[in-house]
């Protein structure tokens, strides 16, 4: 009886090769939103993948809904008709660290009004060695 060997390198190669492909890419994917706003940090800033609604407050007090230009009266229209289709959808609101507390409380109470039953705020995440 004659024996085979099978060479599982090619394949043990490839799988390395995906696993690092995924590793450079995936940082690349998963990010909130292309409005540039300076967020403040946490310690207990984490990054879970969901189908989010995200509102954008920036420093100069313009608003973006999911990254599109959008006013305060629009915003409660848009934010009021995501919601009706999912009232447990996540919205995440990213407000600039230079804004008011008031300021950002009022998108609060906005989407609060609107439905929504999950919120969270957008942090960055805070070094260690970091004590601001």
């Amino acid at each position: 009886m004659r024996v085979t060997n099978i060479n599982i390198l090619p394949v043990a190669c490839v799988g390395l090769l995906l696993v690092i492909m995924m590793i450079i890419v995936a940082p690349m994917v998963v990010s909130y939103s292309k409005t540039p706003v300076n967020v403040p940090q946490a310690r207990t800033a984490e990054r879970k993948v969901e189908n989010e609604i995200v509102i954008s407050y920036t420093q100069d007090k313009k608003l973006f809904l999911n990254d599109i230009p959008i006013n305060l009266t629009v915003l409660k229209e848009k934010l009021k008709e995501e919601l009706e289709k999912d009232p447990y959808r996540l919205v995440v609101i990213r407000a600039d660290k230079k804004l008011s507390y008031g300021e950002v409380i009022e998108i609060i109470a906005l989407a609060k009004e609107t439905g929504a039953k999950r919120l969270a705020c957008s942090t960055k995440k805070k070094e260690k060695n970091d004590e601001n």
